[in-house]
């Protein structure tokens, strides 16, 4: 008996560790998408639209008109007419009764009219044309979602009104957290492409920036920005389109750092002990908000460009973070927990006048930014079960759902 008992105990074990392996492995694949890789294959290749920073030769003004010499008709010159030395005949002798009675009348002698000078012919001014009215340019959101092929998160780009839907990563790997440059023909965003995990909590993220049609909605290929010294996050354009700030550890503690376009000139702006993140660019260029815990709490600041001056525009218990520049500079708009659940509020740039504008205490609202004429919201709320893509209207209060997707779409921006 003890020998059946033993056999049957290691059966147990035996089928308890196959059962727990299966386990395993079935929620690496799905939650992993390095191993999801392995097992189902890269995700298909897409095509990519060339890339705008090619060299190529500008057009000018010289090359787009052809150049004409206008060569001056020569100037007639004029022969005068030779001049008849005047003749005066001797009279014959006459009788004196004669040149009495018929006087002699003595008559000018007659020139030719001297032929006018010719204008030279001048050709009728040209008119300036007008200008062609500017198009407007079209405008995109991007978000991230988990809506990739193996259960990576993607950057997902569609118009305001839910449109034109188009994966612009489509890697094997999590892409968060894009951001617009300020012509809207660049993307910048946080990928795990280049970790073994490809998991946004299972490795450290870098900078990558991709081109982007407006006029097709067509990105081109990534390229890395940041070389991997520290986990770097949430990027941010300056107005020139020249400098890109962001949140690193590669100094041992989150602050808020820059770097030029080309991958040169990295500098550290905040060196504190508490976390500095969620930087934003004003729309001037002269200041740079961001989260701080500086102060005891997460709270909005607002530095100077260069990384002086820091202030602090909040000031409450509850988790105040990522903040957003309206287009004027004048507003942010921000996300915070002081009401007990995660809501939008507004606020003066000088932090004055903070207002909630979501009031949706049933649901988590995520990361606002603003339309380019100021007047609405794109943000993430979970108010129909998931997380999904909503415009708000900051005069009426309307909301309108344009993601509808059972995926969580979070974190997103509204093109210039």
């Amino acid at each position: 008996m003890k020998r059946k008992h033993w056999i049957l105990g290691a059966a147990l074990l035996v089928a308890a560790c196959l059962i727990s392996g299966a386990i395993a492995a079935v929620w690496a694949v799905n939650n992993v998408p390095g191993v999801a890789r392995l097992v189902y294959g890269d995700p298909p290749t897409r095509t990519a639209l060339p890339t705008s920073r090619l060299n190529a030769t500008p057009l000018t003004i010289a090359t787009l008109t052809p150049t004409r010499t206008l060569t001056p008709a020569p100037s007639p010159t004029l022969t005068p007419a030779p001049t008849q030395p005047l003749i005066t005949p001797t009279p014959s002798p006459e009788p004196a009764a004669s040149r009495a009675t018929d006087p002699v009348t003595d008559q000018p002698t007659k020139q030719p009219p001297a032929s006018p000078t010719p204008t030279p012919t001048q050709e009728p001014p040209t008119a300036t044309p007008k200008p062609p009215t500017p198009t407007p340019r079209p405008q995109w959101l991007v978000f991230e979602t988990d809506r990739g092929h193996l259960g990576d998160y993607e950057i997902y780009a569609m118009t305001p009104t839910g449109s034109r839907l188009t994966n612009l990563t489509n890697s094997w790997a999590d892409d968060v957290a894009p951001v617009w440059s300020a012509d809207g023909k660049q993307v910048a965003f946080v990928s795990f492409r280049h970790t073994r995990a490809g998991k946004w909590n299972l490795g450290s993220g870098s900078i990558y920036i991709m081109d982007f049609d407006p006029g097709t909605g067509v990105a081109g290929e990534a390229s890395r920005l940041t070389d991997g010294g520290g986990d770097d996050d949430w990027p941010t354009w300056s107005p020139d389109g020249k400098r890109i700030a962001f949140q690193s550890d590669r100094a041992g503690n989150p602050d808020i750092w820059v770097i030029n376009l080309d991958g040169s000139g990295l500098a550290q702006l905040t060196n504190h002990p508490k976390p500095d993140e969620h930087p934003a660019w004003s729309p001037d260029g002269k200041k740079i908000a961001f989260t701080s815990q500086r102060g005891g709490n997460r709270d909005i600041w607002v530095m100077n460009a260069d990384g002086s001056n820091p202030a602090n525009l909040t000031n409450t218990p509850g988790r105040d973070r990522y903040p957003m520049w309206s287009p004027d500079g004048k507003q942010f708009a921000f996300n915070t927990r002081r009401d007990g659940d995660q809501e939008i509020y507004i606020m003066n740039a000088d932090g004055s006048n903070q207002r909630n504008v979501t009031n949706a205490p049933d649901s988590t609202e995520g990361l606002a930014d603003w339309s380019p004429d100021g007047k609405r919201l794109v943000l993430y709320s979970g108010r129909t079960g998931n997380p999904d893509i909503f415009i708000l209207d900051l005069a009426t209060g309307s909301w309108e759902n344009i993601s509808r997707n059972p995926a969580s779409d979070e974190f997103c921006t509204w093109s210039p």
